[in-house]
């Protein structure tokens, strides 16, 4: 069976395409350049290797790295912790990402992969907690009114159960105490 192929996304498609632009940039390259450096290289017999080692040098933990293990990260992230305003229409979200995204240089540095993963999970846990917990704050606010919000059972499951919960235990337990207020 072939595989089901997304819905097309307009919106995230243009953010995919300047992300990949802003790559390629002088400015990435000029950030990049800062801290290049060249380390003698050689063969398994001991001899010298016709090219040597780039390394550069991450700029959250100082280590040089070679060149296919650092990146170039947005000090203040591109996608802000809080997201972007529901309330603003796609074309206003896209502006408001790319003047984000093609930002001073200040805001630029180097980030070795294993810095670049634990700095993105950091801001990813933020941003679902916020869902999280607004979700989560809805069903609440209806259960002490006493209304059942449709999908109530299902949506207190998705926080119980769910894998990628594991990082986010006050959210479980919250979940967990919203399901024994709906049992009784």
């Amino acid at each position: 069976m072939a595989k089901k192929r997304p819905k097309f996304n307009q919106e995230m498609s243009i953010r995919g395409a300047n992300r990949r632009l802003f790559a390629r940039s002088p400015l990435v390259r000029e950030k990049l350049e800062e801290s290049r450096q060249e380390f003698p290289r050689y063969k398994n017999d001991g001899t010298r290797h016709k090219k040597n080692w780039v390394k550069r040098e991450c700029e959250v933990c100082s280590n040089w790295v070679p060149s296919s293990q650092i990146a170039i990260d947005h000090i203040d992230p591109v996608v802000p912790p809080e997201g972007f305003s529901s309330h603003l229409d796609m074309w206003d979200r896209i502006i408001l990402f790319l003047k984000r995204l093609w930002c001073d240089k200040s805001n630029l540095q180097r980030i070795c992969d294993p810095c670049h993963d634990s700095k993105t999970k950091a801001e990813r846990i933020a941003r679902y907690l916020k869902q999280y917990n607004e979700e989560l704050d809805v069903i609440e606010k209806d259960l002490l009114r006493g209304i059942v919000p449709d999908n109530c059972k299902k949506t207190l499951s998705k926080y119980t159960a769910k894998k990628k919960i594991v990082d986010f235990p006050s959210v479980v337990q919250r979940a967990l105490r919203l399901k024994e207020i709906l049992n009784k």
